[in-house]
């Protein structure tokens, strides 16, 4: 007993020493770690910076984490479900998909349905305790510290460059950037119950391109049903979407006093879907429920008046936030039908049914009239109105005895202000005068009830019966290019006298000019040319083109004591790229001595030949080295048919990409139009009725342009 005392008596201090060392050890161990996981942090920053260049540069100076999820679309049962994520400065997440036992509740319990967020995280987990339990705070611990160990262990190997390469060449693969994730890995309660938990996931995020990029994530093939996704980063950031898988697929019609029907069909086969339970919600009100028949059909009603008030009625448990959720709103409808797993889930906004508890904004309706829509200054305007407002049975009586009526003038002055009595049909009425020296222009009548208006216009002009007529003539129809045209401009009193030394303002005007009869027009068709314009009012686009007109020529002159003047004109000549013609227009403006300005036009149409041809294919679309027949047709300025040789010129056209710059040096795209004449032409003989035609080769792609030429005369 003695000796194996005296044996223990020497090996405890050895055995002191040893522990004191091991004590030391893993106090150096523990500093150590501190450090390096400072250490470690800024070199994450340094790994994130080289991983997120492009993320860092999407987001400047601001490095805040930031990540959200979406989704665009539900998915067959035999797609690949996926949803979308958006985000800044994250290396990875914890993903958690969520089966949603009750659609329906589910959806109910959301303010916005196209939006999961925090308020929407509470509602869904209100029945779930927060706290986490002592045996998953006893995981969390166990985790953290096998967590540290291995993160001390591999800061000791040096294994960032095998992560760095593992980050840069297997960002692509899906599996590669997908690891396990135990649930003890963070001391937190999931979302929904765990046993709703179907898939977790640790997701690598690869570096984004931009700001405006995002990357894809595949749920994979999923049975029918609503999956509710939950992202969980650094800091306890979270993110939520939902993910619907169904066959099932709805169509909605609605009226405004109510009704709604809706037709369920298979998404893949369209063939309707009898059975599927249907419920109409507003708020987390149930509306209207039933079953769709045999066709697939389901017609119900929705009482709206019965609906009134629902964000009142909600209890407190529910809308305890809606104070701070302005956004928040009761208003929209959702439609939502079942079929054993299969979910679909549509939404309305009220107005879809014609109203509702946001739209019944008994705004003012009113229909104002006067005696006549035009006076003259001085005289009496004698005008009538009835008001109405806009309810939830449709227009309703006014209830008021009195309208606040004023009319405006157009600068905004007041000329008649007073408070009309309002009978119980909502009609009132009245008159005012407008002074001799009214402004002319348009007046506004103004009804006000409380802030609401109603309104309407009338206008006051003075009329002056003319007192001399200015017309201008044109020598000649046609003018070839490069002679001399004159016009002739004369003005007279309507008793007969000439406005002698009356001034003259005239402007000559280009526009290409269009023949009618080659367009299948006849004679009638063609513009007046010759003619004086001011006597015929509906002549004012007569020759085509005149929108796009141009100004070429202006000048002034005064008319001599038979109250004439001459203008002569040189026709440009035809420019070498120039296929068509062009119309000359002067328009000529004449002030007499009383300072009244009457104006007259008249046209002619300068010519580049005797003869005109046109060619157009049969059709305009065809196959490289097919026959395109091209009808040829010729006459000349007057229409008539005439015999003569026309050479048909083949050219290709095409656009090229150019960059061109501002006067700032923005850069952009442009594109310019290159033409290449094709080797091949052809000359054909019109016939006695100026027809022809050509079986032409198609030897290229594209686009190939026609030109007719007739030979000597210009084409």
């Amino acid at each position: 007993m003695s000796q194996t005392m005296g044996r223990a008596a020497r090996f405890l201090p050895t055995l002191a020493i040893y522990s004191l060392v091991i004590i030391v050890a893993l106090g150096l161990a523990v500093w150590r770690y501190s450090n390096t996981a400072e250490g470690g942090r800024t070199s994450d920053r340094a790994q994130s910076e080289a991983r997120n260049v492009a993320g860092a540069r999407a987001g400047g100076a601001n490095t805040k984490p930031f990540f959200s999820l979406s989704t665009g679309r539900t998915y067959a049962s035999d797609d690949r479900a996926r949803l979308w994520v958006d985000y800044r400065n994250v290396n990875e997440l914890d993903f958690r998909v969520y089966r949603v036992n009750d659609p329906v509740e589910f959806f109910k319990g959301l303010d916005d349905p196209h939006r999961m967020g925090e308020d929407e995280r509470r509602a869904v987990a209100a029945a779930r305790r927060q706290k986490p339990s002592l045996l998953e705070r006893l995981r969390a611990f166990k985790s953290w510290f096998n967590t540290s160990v291995k993160t001390y262990v591999r800061g000791q190997l040096r294994r960032e460059s095998r992560r760095a390469f593992n980050a840069k060449f297997r960002a692509d693969d899906e599996t590669g950037d997908r690891l396990p994730l135990n649930v003890a890995d963070y001391a937190r309660v999931p979302l929904l119950n765990p046993d709703q938990l179907v898939s977790s996931w640790r997701q690598r995020l690869a570096p984004l391109e931009d700001e405006y990029d995002r990357r894809m994530v595949s749920l994979g093939k999923r049975e029918p049903g609503v999956y509710l996704v939950e992202a969980i980063g650094a800091n306890d950031l979270r993110a939520y979407t939902v993910a619907v898988v169904t066959d099932l697929t709805m169509i909605s019609k609605t009226t405004r006093d109510g009704e709604v029907m809706i037709y369920a069909v298979n998404r893949k086969t369209g063939a309707p879907r009898a059975g599927v339970n249907v419920e109409v919600v507003k708020g987390r009100r149930a509306l209207a429920s039933g079953a769709t028949d045999r066709s697939g059909i389901l017609k119900a009603g929705i009482d709206k008046k019965a609906n009134t008030g629902d964000r009142a009625n909600t209890p407190p448990a529910e809308s305890g936030e809606e104070a701070d959720d302005a956004e928040a709103s009761p208003d929209s409808y959702l439609i939502m039908a079942r079929e054993r797993d299969n979910f679909a889930i549509s939404d309305l906004d009220s107005f879809y049914f014609g109203g509702g508890e946001g739209d019944s904004d008994n705004s003012l309706i009113g229909y104002i009239y006067t005696d006549r829509p035009v006076y003259r200054p001085a005289q009496k305007i004698y005008f009538k109105g009835v008001l109405r407002r806009r309810g939830d049975e449709g227009y309703e009586m006014i209830g008021a005895r009195s309208v606040n009526v004023s009319v405006e003038d157009p600068n905004g002055g007041k000329i008649f202000e007073r408070v009309l009595p309002l009978s119980p049909r909502g009609t009132f009425s009245g008159e005012v005068e407008t002074a001799a020296e009214a402004p002319l222009g348009n007046y506004r009548v103004i009804a006000q009830i409380s802030e609401q208006t109603a309104s309407s216009y009338f206008e006051v002009e003075e009329y002056k019966k003319p007192e001399y007529k200015v017309q201008v003539t044109a020598t000649q129809k046609f003018v070839p290019t490069g002679a001399e045209a004159k016009f002739s401009v004369e003005a007279r009193y309507f008793f007969g006298a000439p406005v002698a030394d009356a001034e003259v303002k005239y402007y000559v005007y280009r526009s290409r000019h269009y023949h009618a009869w080659l367009y299948g027009g006849g004679e009638d068709d063609a513009d007046g040319f010759g003619t004086n314009e001011s006597t015929e009012e509906d002549d004012e686009w007569g020759s085509y083109g005149y929108a796009t007109s141009e100004m070429v020529r202006e000048g002034e002159g005064t008319l001599d004591e038979r109250g004439r003047m001459s203008v002569t004109f040189q026709v440009p000549e035809a420019g070498e790229n120039d296929s068509w013609d062009y119309s000359y227009r002067l328009e000529a403006q004449v002030t007499d001595a009383s300072r009244r300005t009457m104006q007259g036009s008249a046209s002619f149409t300068g010519t580049r030949g005797q003869y005109v041809a046109y060619a157009a294919p049969e059709r305009y679309v065809y196959t490289k080295g097919d026959t395109a027949k091209i009808a040829v047709k010729a006459g000349d300025y007057e229409g008539r048919a005439v015999t003569t040789k026309v050479t048909l010129r083949f050219v290709e056209q095409h656009y090229e990409k150019v960059k061109r710059k501002t006067e700032d040096g923005y850069e952009y795209d442009d594109y310019e139009r290159r033409e290449r004449e094709l080797e091949k032409s052809a000359e054909v003989m019109t016939d006695a009725a100026g027809m022809a035609s050509y079986d032409y080769y198609v030897p290229v792609s594209g686009y190939i342009y026609v030109n007719a030429v007739v030979a000597g005369e210009g084409g």
